[in-house]
């Protein structure tokens, strides 16, 4: 048998996120009324994860704009500007969203509601917290209080874990 036949070719990935869906991503952190994201079903790890890529791609398309190659990659780079961007136009200071909260406009997501999730979005965003917050309040509370159960589980799992290392530590 020849060796290149029996020898597998990495194929290459399928994309999980549509373009359309990386758009709907991007205005939901821009602004709690954006689009959320409804074209599939992703998890927490795969939503956050794909915001740290397009994070990425946009401090190196904003170095390079030579990177910025069809329409898609520029409707992306001007709402990732808006977020992650020097100006950073859109999106208000803590001290506006302070104003904002004495002034009664406040946010239509009850947060202690989820603490478990914004455990999470406080640790892993702790730069841009707000930024967070107002994406994940355009994902719709059913959503909220599926990632929070999901974090409630994971958090529980690692304590069992926790309490199962010690046990062993002690023995």
């Amino acid at each position: 048998m020849n060796r290149r036949s029996a020898s597998k070719v990495p194929s290459k990935p399928t994309r999980l996120f549509t373009q359309k869906d990386e758009i709907d991503l991007l205005n939901s952190l821009l602004n709690s009324s954006g689009n959320p994201i409804c074209g599939g079903d992703f998890s927490e790890a795969q939503i956050r994860d794909k915001i740290r890529r397009l994070k990425q791609k946009y401090h190196k398309q904003a170095r390079s704009k030579s990177s910025i190659k069809t329409p898609h990659d520029r409707e992306a780079y001007e709402l990732a500007r808006k977020i992650w961007g020097p100006k950073k136009t859109r999106i208000p200071s803590p001290t506006t969203l302070d104003d904002a909260k004495k002034e009664g406009s406040e946010s239509r997501v009850n947060w202690s509601s989820y603490p478990f999730l914004m455990r999470q979005v406080s640790w892993a965003f702790s730069g841009s917290y707000e930024v967070y917050k107002q994406g994940l309040e355009g994902l719709g509370e059913d959503v909220l209080k599926g990632f929070d159960e999901k974090w409630m589980e994971l958090e529980k799992e690692e304590a069992a874990l926790e309490a199962r290392r010690a046990q062993l530590l002690h023995n």
